[in-house]
């Protein structure tokens, strides 16, 4: 467990606790609150749940807040990191998109076989997913699944 000794409020010093104290034997292997809070010791935060597409995290000095040592900041994105962000999500969501489809498509490759006729069912179906990148949601398609009828990926004939 990563830990901080603190003096005069500010982190003196850090590393993991059995570096720190390698005499001292922690009840469960690591250090309790209430050891911490005799010792002037706070646990270190090295990661802060954000959201990627509105805020970004920084490495910074390490500071204290909340009975917490951190090493990063949140911060808002301005508007160019925003587009970026999204444009990245986009992107992972388009090419994890067209895998899919081009395993659905290889799934379905035996009808196209020369000797099994092709229904307009089938014909019509893979067509659609071909063109399924030019669908006006895409590439954030609805999934749908188990218990709902909401998809934007065609449906394979019976």
């Amino acid at each position: 467990m990563q830990i901080a000794i603190i003096k005069d409020n500010a982190v003196e010093t850090m590393g993991e606790h059995k570096a720190l104290f390698p005499n001292v034997g922690f009840p469960g292997g690591v250090p309790t609150e209430s050891w911490m809070a005799e010792n002037s010791v706070m646990p270190v935060t090295e990661f802060r749940p954000y959201n990627g597409l509105t805020e970004k995290s920084t490495p910074v000095d390490p500071y204290i807040e909340g009975g917490v040592v951190y090493l990063h900041k949140i911060e808002a994105l301005d508007d160019s990191e925003k587009t970026a962000a999204q444009t990245a999500r986009n992107n992972r969501i388009a090419e994890d998109n067209r895998a899919f489809r081009d395993r659905l498509l290889s799934e379905s490759d035996w009808m196209a076989n020369s000797d099994v006729t092709m229904t307009d069912e089938w014909k019509t179906y893979r067509q659609a997913l071909r063109d399924i990148t030019k669908h006006s949601s895409w590439p954030n398609l609805k999934a749908g699944g188990p218990g709902t009828e909401e998809t934007d990926w065609p449906v394979q004939p019976s």
